[in-house]
């Protein structure tokens, strides 16, 4: 099974220590902070892969996931802005009298 952090050449993007010209980072800590929060699968993949890295990528990574549970997503103040949009659009009928045939010839 492919790992959610390996990419397609085989590397792991997790690898690196900030700071370390032999082992330099692939991936920005705030992009893996957003991937930690935002995909499940990308959390589970790390737990799977944590033993394959070094002790100072763990340390760094595990701080990075730390944060990132800890900060849930409230998506509800934008799938209510969504939803009221909708509710405002109105409907919109071709005819006169909006295709309901009231008043005038039928």
């Amino acid at each position: 099974m492919a790992e959610w952090w390996v990419n397609n050449v085989g590397q792991n993007m997790l690898e690196g220590v900030e700071d370390d010209a032999t082992n330099p980072l692939r991936l920005s800590d705030e992009a893996i902070a957003s991937f930690f929060s935002k995909i499940p699968a990308a959390r589970v993949s790390y737990t799977r892969m944590r033993s394959s890295l070094l002790a100072a990528e763990q340390t760094r990574l595990d701080n990075l996931l730390e944060m990132a549970v800890a900060i849930p997503i409230d998506t509800t103040a934008l799938t209510d802005a969504h939803q009221s949009k909708w509710n405002k659009a109105g409907i919109h009928t071709a005819g006169r009298y909006g295709g309901t045939r009231r008043g005038g010839n039928n």
